[in-house]
């Protein structure tokens, strides 16, 4: 899900660090209030959209976990969702604008606020941890356990506090790399020791696109870095905004009481590292 505080995220996308949004286009406001799932012409939602997958993704089954969440629980308010997969910043200012309707996976921060309704609760629980050679034995209960290890950074995302602090004070440990998947093979070849990532977008991104052999070497740390919990955000530009966050936050609670979110989340769960 990754992201807001764009940097290419923002405080966005989390406590700990995620990737940044985008998104597009002009969207007309419609009146709620004559909407149902019985409607001939059912109101469309265009909601800003990125990369983030198995959470969110343009190809994916449903564009993704949390994408269908949201598809779900609008279309029992008879809404039509359409998404708009572009970069994560852009897709942010756009809906911050009101040229799209919303957008997904941001962090709940007052910043976001100013400018979006956010959803009551996340559409998903991610959590980060540390990736890492099978053959390298990683022993850690604070960042500062850490010292004598190398971490990879992917430019462009946005970290926690603590370990920008811990960046400051020892440079040397870190190194970035133009992405996530440039990260994960300098890891396989030693080049760095840790490469922090949401645990499901992580082992995702391993499956598809490395080796059999290459995919046995990694694992991921048990101990947990962060858990970060994406939002629904709907543009504040927009008046009939209000009434379809409340829609939606009814709609959700429903589904998160049912199998139906379980059945839905099943492709993003991970029992464990």
């Amino acid at each position: 899900m990754k992201a807001s505080s764009p940097k290419r995220l923002t405080a966005r996308k989390m406590w700990w660090l995620l990737p940044a949004l985008l998104a597009s286009k002009n969207v007309t406001s419609l009146d709620l209030s004559h909407a149902s799932a019985s409607d001939a012409s059912p109101v469309v939602l265009r909601l800003a959209n990125g990369e983030w997958p198995p959470y969110t993704g343009q190809h994916l089954p449903a564009h993704g976990c949390d994408s269908q969440v949201v598809t779900e629980v609008f279309a029992q308010e008879g809404i039509r969702v359409e998404y708009q997969f572009l970069p994560w910043a852009r897709g942010q200012l756009l809906s911050q604008n009101g040229k799209v309707d919303g957008t997904l996976e941001w962090a709940d921060t007052p910043e976001h606020r100013l400018t979006h309704f956010l959803s009551k609760e996340p559409l998903s629980r991610q959590q980060w941890v540390f990736f890492h050679r099978k053959d390298k034995t990683v022993s850690w209960e604070r960042l500062d356990d850490l010292h004598h290890r190398s971490i990879g950074l992917t430019i462009g995302y946005a970290y926690s506090d603590a370990f920008t602090d811990l960046h400051k004070q020892r440079p040397a440990m870190f190194h970035e790399a133009a992405g996530d998947l440039l990260n994960f093979k300098k890891l396989l070849t030693g080049r760095i020791d840790l490469f922090p990532m949401e645990l499901a977008v992580g082992r995702h991104l391993i499956a598809n696109n490395l080796s059999a052999d290459e995919q046995a070497e990694l694992t991921a740390h048990p101990k947990p870095l962060a858990e970060f919990s994406p939002h629904l955000l709907l543009s504040r530009a927009l008046p009939d905004n209000e009434r379809r966050m409340q829609l939606f936050d009814q709609g959700l609670q429903r589904l998160k009481a049912s199998d139906r979110y379980r059945e839905i989340m099943a492709p993003c769960t991970c029992e464990s590292p």
